[in-house]
């Protein structure tokens, strides 16, 4: 402190308290900040900081432009830390905004965190009713648009529509080869609904056409865990499980890590070991974070009943319930537990192809 503060102590207090004020309400700096805040969020995963400079920020007074980017990037870094009913209550007030103003970076927003949540229904209903921008489109629109619709394809695929899932995300291919960014994570979401297809070779082949460097930091995770789950489906077991864990020291978001434990889970039962499985599926369950994950506590039902130990197994199928309970797994765990379902999966397709 002594050495960083030396060459101002010639200059009054008050001066340097008012030459900090000046900088802070200098607009060019609120520019860098905000730059800094997009960066921190989406290209290095650094959640906390994110935080902090949107709280930072938060307090100045910024040009109306500046407010809804950095309301965007908050909800994302609480949504990525785990704290989901901020993130929600956010979302929510997001999609409002979104379909009164047709701002499509916040309904972008609020349908990724309404995903992130389990609540797949509310991020389609955002879409529902609503055309997007008019043609022809600024390319700025037709940008956020076509990213708005590939988003939504994690919410159909999630409420057990695969190949709906599938169809909505081959009309989006000649939008989509025309955005580097998105073209180059598009056969990542591919080869994710490939892989829980059974088409796990189709899967590695769709993997191969990615560049692995040009993807953003904190969805690199996800890309190794596409690629661990086409390995699985094509019975490569050592090698699904290697490309897992890089994954999980990919992470960036805490739903990650918890995805990770998972799909650990799902690979070592495949392999033939239950036993060990069962720690992957009970430090997945007993994560912090505790949205979505619908798929990996069916599965941790399913491993608990290959050992025999059926009313754990029936507890953990209602955990999928409970915590996902909008999913197709839902739907599979109410048929293991002898119930209706709690969501029909014939209510979850119409309401995701409408």
């Amino acid at each position: 402190m002594t050495l960083a503060t030396a060459g101002f102590a010639h200059f009054p207090p008050e001066l340097l308290l008012v030459l900090v004020a000046s900088l802070l309400l200098w607009t060019q700096v609120h520019r860098v900040l905000l730059r800094l805040t997009a960066w921190c969020c989406f290209e290095w995963g650094a959640f906390r900081a994110t935080l902090a400079l949107t709280r930072l920020l938060g307090w100045r007074p910024l040009a109306a432009r500046m407010k809804a980017p950095l309301w965007r990037e908050e909800l994302y870094a609480h949504s990525a830390l785990g704290n989901t009913e901020t993130a929600v209550a956010g979302a929510r007030r997001l999609a409002a905004h979104a379909k009164a103003d047709g701002c499509l970076p916040c309904a972008n927003c609020a349908i990724n965190l309404f995903i992130n949540a389990g609540l797949y229904l509310e991020a389609l209903d955002i879409e529902r009713g609503w055309q997007g921008p008019s043609n022809p489109l600024e390319p700025t629109a037709a940008y956020w648009w076509t990213l708005v619709r590939f988003n939504l394809v994690e919410a159909v695929y999630n409420l057990g529509g695969w190949e709906a899932a599938n169809a909505r995300l081959s009309t989006l291919e000649e939008a989509a080869r025309g955005e580097p960014l998105l073209w180059n994570f598009f056969p990542v979401q591919r080869a994710w609904i490939l892989s829980h297809t059974g088409r796990g070779e189709e899967a590695l082949s769709a993997l191969a056409q990615v560049d692995w460097r040009r993807l953003p930091r904190p969805y690199r995770s996800e890309a190794h865990f596409t690629l661990a789950a086409a390995l699985l489906a094509v019975h490569r077991y050592e090698e699904a499980r290697r490309e897992a864990l890089v994954g999980m020291k990919r992470s960036r978001r805490v739903s990650s890590t918890r995805n990770g434990l998972f799909l650990l889970g799902r690979i070592t039962l495949a392999a033939g070991r239950p036993e060990e499985a069962l720690r992957f599926f009970e430090a997945g369950a007993t994560h912090p974070y505790q949205g979505q994950g619908g798929d990996g506590l069916l599965a941790w039902g399913d491993c608990l009943a290959e050992l025999g130990r059926h009313d754990e197994a029936r507890e953990a199928w209602r955990l999928v319930l409970a915590r996902d309970k909008q999913s197709g797994a839902a739907s599979r765990a109410a048929s293991r537990l002898g119930l209706h379902a709690p969501v029909s999966p014939n209510e979850g397709l119409r309401a995701a192809c409408s």
